[in-house]
């Protein structure tokens, strides 16, 4: 009788490429961020009205006239944003919409160059009920991004900003020697000379932190490839197995025939 698929030659074989690959991929995945999740409901009509009065403090481009509607191309959601973190968001990136197309490449661009940054991720689903104005959709989208907004005021949550004009750090002197201002003066470094010092010194100290945050974003961004390369080789494995099955299929009935 043939064997049943479960029972099939591979097993039997040594570790093959794609098993010491998948093996390895499986590993890096327990470091993987977690997926995006779709916004939740807003809990009251309380929490819904502290939500409409956030959103009426900021001066947007365009009136408020429906909700759904004026949000769904993600210009003012971009503006929001821009409110509040203005070093992310490149508004020149985003146009006014009315195709789907455009929609979904703004709140796209949205994800990938800004609100990753303040560790938050659309679910595709929010995108696409938010591009079609779907009643509640922007409502609950804003929600998380008024509670992300909340934590990083609050110190709960740190966003990782552009570095720009980057300090260099400056140059200390070694033991025994004078700082260079005490040289010139033959006196101590004056106060201004160090308070200017230790302002740059703790400026460095910041830029070192983003860098460092910048840093790990690119290993998360990694992470998402390696998910993605982890999938395909899982769909690789099948299609092997489903060949050596099939290998094993017909090489049995050729001894059934005679013809092996």
């Amino acid at each position: 009788s043939s064997r049943s698929f479960a029972s099939g030659p591979f097993p039997q074989n040594p570790p093959t490429y794609i098993d010491t690959c998948t093996g390895l991929f499986r590993r890096t995945n327990n470091m993987a961020a977690a997926p995006p999740q779709v916004a939740p409901d807003i809990d009251s009509d309380e929490d819904l009205q502290r939500l409409y009065n956030w959103v009426d403090e900021i001066a947007l481009s365009r009136p408020k006239r429906n909700i759904s509607r004026d949000f769904a191309d993600g210009v003012l959601f971009a503006e929001i944003v821009n409110h509040h973190f203005p070093r992310l968001v490149e508004m020149h990136n985003y146009s006014a919409a009315n195709s789907q197309s455009q929609k979904s490449y703004n709140w796209n661009t949205l994800n990938n160059k800004v609100l990753k940054k303040i560790g938050y991720t659309i679910h595709p689903q929010d995108i696409e009920d938010v591009s079609r104005a779907a009643p509640g959709a922007i409502e609950r989208v804003l929600k998380v991004l008024q509670d992300k907004v909340i934590q990083v005021q609050e110190g709960q949550l740190r966003y990782r900003a552009p570095v720009a004009n980057v300090v260099p750090r400056v140059a200390t002197s070694r033991e025994g020697d004078e700082p260079p201002l005490a040289k010139i003066s033959g006196r101590g470094a004056s106060p201004t000379a160090a308070s200017g010092r230790a302002k740059a010194e703790r400026f460095q100290s910041e830029v070192d932190a983003e860098l460092l945050v910048e840093k790990e974003q690119k290993i998360n961004e990694l992470h998402e490839v390696v998910d993605i390369m982890s999938e395909k080789i899982k769909k690789l494995e099948q299609l092997v197995r489903i060949k050596d099955a099939k290998i094993e299929a017909m090489s049995q009935k050729l001894q059934k025939y005679g013809l092996a």
